[in-house]
């Protein structure tokens, strides 16, 4: 008989060589498509110039981009589940590298915008990301592998905000385009040839979301026919998101001209009702609905939408506020409208993997670190506020902020792991993730609304411009203040929900 001294503990398990090459390829993919995106901001204002269109029009350079890739999220993280990821990794690099290769020779706005969409199916890439990586990486070193992932999503997005004006400085707009093209070509090779996938996990059965239903299933999934795209549902959705946002880009013509916000507006309400129809109705829906609506995954992704806005506050606003000359902003150089943002960059990518690790060997933290998080993001907003006035506040106001920003995607997907079944993690990432992209979709058209609100006539070297009043600065950052405070209340319900499930599904177990 053995006793407890020949029983020997078990080794810990280790992220193989094969997985750590697959996250850090997909961080790389991540780090461009974020960065092509943010870089563009500061480029609104010449690419208006250029097409002879409004700031506004000019936003949806960023916006389309973002659209296309919160609805192509959904699809992308369903085929994910259905297909296999890898093959949904290569149509989204080709499609990347194609868009970013003719965008610099477009003739016009239309076309632009056109191969911005087509680019923003690259957006699509986290839930596909974070199937690669839980399919290859052990359970417990999870939130490591995905820490580092969402460093680098959240590091593309202030590498462009820091290094896109110094690019567009010289070559124009254009310029980021150019930078990015080659890296693009290199990495589509090297997701084909070096990343591979166990494309046997799939999902045949979209009925069961509790673990207890998982286990009950399982012959039911074996039996079950090979599921189909709910195209219905990509329409619905589609349109829903588009009216919504056109409703806040005409927004600032509420005074002037109500049916341009109206008309869209009404529009988007009917799109979502037919499209929660849709999806209660059809055999294989694009959202599985009961995952939708769980208690803890549905405040945590509306907590990732209003996270989303902010993070694109600063990625906007700050760049308009640095190159704005006084009294409007600050009037720096292109140089150091992008050093603005640089603490924000080096808060993400230092803290972004020292989290992961830290709630890889700790995995209560989740929990325990999300109301801080949330509670340091209004805290650094407040400081924004306040002290948005000079190069020393806005730095230390974004590091904090930076901080935060690295925390709380890891701890919502992290906990939002905890309560999805392994076979719908392309469903349940790509509902996180389309929130956080619808997020930054509405933050760059809601910014330049505000700041287009009022404008004031400013001389610069002979030659007059219109540039945002220093009033819509305070209500860019006293709006994203009281997002974050709202956050935070939310962040308390999914803390006491998420415990009180845990709970519940211990004593279950126990009781068995």
């Amino acid at each position: 008989m053995s006793t407890s001294a020949d029983i020997k503990p078990s080794p810990p398990e280790q992220i193989s060589f094969n997985a750590w090459k697959t996250i850090l390829i997909l961080s790389g993919t991540i780090v461009i498509f974020l960065y092509l995106n943010t870089a563009m901001s500061p480029s609104l204002p010449s690419i208006a110039a250029q097409f002879q269109v409004s700031d506004t029009t000019a936003s949806w350079v960023m916006t389309a981009y973002m659209i296309c890739g919160a609805v192509m999220t959904v699809i992308m993280g369903r085929l994910s589940d259905l297909i296999g990821a890898k093959k949904m990794l290569m149509v989204m690099m080709l499609c990347f590298t194609v868009g970013t290769l003719l965008a610099p020779y477009s003739p016009n706005i239309s076309v632009l915008l056109a191969l911005r969409v087509l680019q923003g199916i690259a957006v699509a890439s986290t839930p596909i990301s974070t199937k690669l990586i839980r399919d290859q990486v052990p359970r417990s070193k999870f939130p490591i592998g995905m820490s580092i992932y969402m460093a680098a999503y959240s590091g593309g997005m202030a590498l462009g905000a820091v290094l896109g004006p110094v690019v567009a400085a010289g070559p124009g707009w254009q310029g980021n385009f150019y930078l990015v093209a080659p890296i693009a070509v290199i990495l589509l090779f090297v997701c084909w040839k070096f990343i591979h996938s166990d494309e046997s996990k799939k999902i045949h059965e979209h009925d069961y979301v509790d673990k207890a239903e998982t286990e009950s299933s399982t012959k039911a999934q074996k039996k079950d026919k090979k599921a189909r795209m709910d195209f219905l549902g990509v329409i619905t959705v589609t349109v829903t998101l588009v009216s919504f946002l056109i409703a806040i880009t005409f927004s600032g013509s509420l005074a002037t001209d109500l049916t341009k916000f109206l008309i869209p507006l009404i529009i988007g309400i009917i799109a979502l009702v037919l499209f929660i129809i849709v999806e209660k109705r059809v055999k294989d829906p694009l959202i599985n609905l009961k995952l939708a609506f769980h208690p803890v995954l549905l405040i945590a992704n509306i907590m990732m939408l209003m996270f989303g806005i902010l993070q694109y506050f600063v990625i906007t606003g700050i760049p308009q506020l640095g190159s704005s000359p006084p009294p409007s902003g600050l009037g720096l150089d292109p140089i150091h409208t992008g050093l603005l943002q640089l603490a924000f960059g080096l808060a993400l990518m230092i803290f972004g993997p020292v989290f992961g690790v830290v709630v890889a060997k700790r995995a209560g933290l989740n929990l325990k670190l999300l109301v801080p998080g949330i509670a340091v993001t209004a805290f650094s907003f407040i400081l924004l506020l306040f002290f948005h006035s000079t190069t020393t506040g806005i730095n230390v106001s974004l590091f904090i902020f930076g901080a935060a920003g690295a925390l709380i995607p890891n701890t919502l997907i992290n906990n939002n792991m905890s309560f999805t079944p392994a076979a719908y993690t392309g469903v349940s990432s790509a509902l996180t993730n389309m929130m956080r992209i619808v997020g930054g979709a509405i933050g760059p058209v809601l910014t330049t609304v505000i700041l287009s609100a009022a404008t004031v006539s400013i001389t610069v070297n002979g030659v007059e411009g219109t540039y945002p009043s220093p009033v819509t600065f305070n209500i860019v950052f006293g709006l994203g203040s009281a997002m974050a405070v709202g956050c935070l209340v939310l962040a308390f319900k999914v803390k006491h929900t998420s415990t009180k499930m845990m709970s519940l599904s211990a004593t279950n177990v126990k009781s068995k």
